[in-house]
């Protein structure tokens, strides 16, 4: 029996899983990047993993499950390797109607099962003593199970893995078109070059609106490339510093996790307002400054911290907020993945779309994410879920 000739267009965190599962199923698998590995928005991400504020129950269900496929892939890794941080998170707020979205969030995911607790501020800077609790601070909610990801070193695993098994990697080359007839797909290639094969998936993440366009279709996405707080969010990169912190922190002024070697990563998504892609953000200005003054208001020895970079993160987001992953042609040969939560997501995306593509079977994790309800559609068809901007709706 012949190998299946797919094509995966993207090499980010999406598009190496993707290619990982389907080479260890026995696919012949080319990649097509238009840049190199993780240039995207793999490499611009806070990398929270978790199903905290995950809805409705369906996406819930499908973050849970990517949750665990991460533990698995964790498990069964013959590196030495480490990418994913099991190290829990810790979540409060000092404000009353903030406390209170808390309150239900957890009250709903007690209900589902999902791990939580409550614990108290000494047990947390008996934990990190460097932290400062503000004395009106709500109670103190931990989600155990959660953690985050290095993602270098994920993609780093995830290719390795798709390498061994034969994936090809054709990189810096753009696609620019894709033709689809009954008995295959061709792309036509920025080199003058033209790729031809059974299947073509692409996970293009934040471009697939545009890689939609090249098939004549509009699909509804959230433009990344305007400013806006909805597919755009500051990330500040600290340099090393004295705090003793090992879990993710979701606290009232800013979301903090730990970046390796000492250094913090700073989250402040009530300035991503702010955000705009086109610019790059100057550490010593106004935004830098202020996460400073909030990093210094949360730890202690943090007086002479510095900012050693700010970017701008650029979400992969439909317009609804949820992910559409499948086909988007009549011969059904050309695949679409588009997701936000991508990082949580990925591996558990990459298994479940494998087995669609060469066996037929589809999960019914994803019968609520065909991509029809975003195709022929824009963005102001789904009004009202451009409010979403939540740190647990990551």
């Amino acid at each position: 029996m012949n190998r299946p000739s797919i094509a995966v267009i993207g090499a980010g965190v999406i598009g190496l899983s993707v290619a990982r599962s389907l080479s260890l199923s026995g696919a012949q698998v080319t990649i097509f990047e238009r840049d190199r590995i993780g240039s995207g928005t793999s490499s611009g991400t806070f990398a929270w993993v978790n199903s905290n504020g995950k809805s409705p129950e369906s996406y819930h269900d499908l973050n849970l499950a990517g949750m665990r496929e991460h533990e698995e892939l964790q498990r069964s890794s013959s590196s030495e390797a480490q990418w994913y941080m099991q190290t829990g998170t810790y979540e409060w707020t000092t404000k009353p109607e903030v406390a209170e979205r808390l309150q239900k969030r957890v009250q709903r995911l007690t209900d589902a099962g999902y791990p939580v607790r409550k614990a108290t501020a000494d047990e947390l800077r008996t934990r990190i003593p460097e932290l400062r609790i503000h004395p009106r601070s709500s109670e103190i909610v931990h989600f155990p199970s959660e953690g985050y990801i290095a993602p270098s070193v994920l993609l780093a695993r995830l290719w390795s893995e798709a390498r061994s098994n034969g994936t090809e990697l054709r990189a810096p080359v753009d696609v620019l078109d894709v033709l689809e007839d009954g008995s295959g797909v061709t792309l036509q290639l920025s080199n003058g070059q033209t790729w031809r094969g059974d299947f073509v998936v692409s996970a293009v993440g934040r471009w697939s609106e545009s890689m939609m366009k090249t098939l004549g279709k509009q699909f509804a996405m959230i433009d990344p490339d305007l400013p806006n707080k909805f597919a755009c969010g500051f990330l500040g990169y600290t340099d090393p510093q004295y705090v003793q912190l090992s879990s993710n922190l979701i606290t009232p002024e800013m979301n903090v996790r730990p970046d390796g070697g000492g250094r913090l990563l700073l989250q402040t998504p009530d300035l991503d307002h702010r955000a705009d892609p086109a610019y790059q953000a100057d550490s010593t200005a106004l935004i830098g400054k202020e996460m400073l003054a909030r990093l210094n208001r949360l730890f202690d020895n943090t007086s002479s911290a510095r900012i050693e970079q700010i970017t701008v993160g650029q979400r992969a987001r439909p317009a609804d907020g949820l992910p559409a992953v499948g086909f988007v042609t009549d011969a059904a040969r050309v695949y679409l993945v588009a997701t936000h939560s991508g990082i949580t997501l990925a591996p558990l995306l990459g298994r479940l779309i494998s087995t669609e593509l060469l066996e037929g079977t589809r999960s019914p994790l994803l019968r609520d994410y065909a991509p029809d309800r975003l195709v022929g559609k824009t963005v102001a068809d789904f009004p009202k879920f451009a409010t979403l901007h939540f740190p647990a709706a990551q």
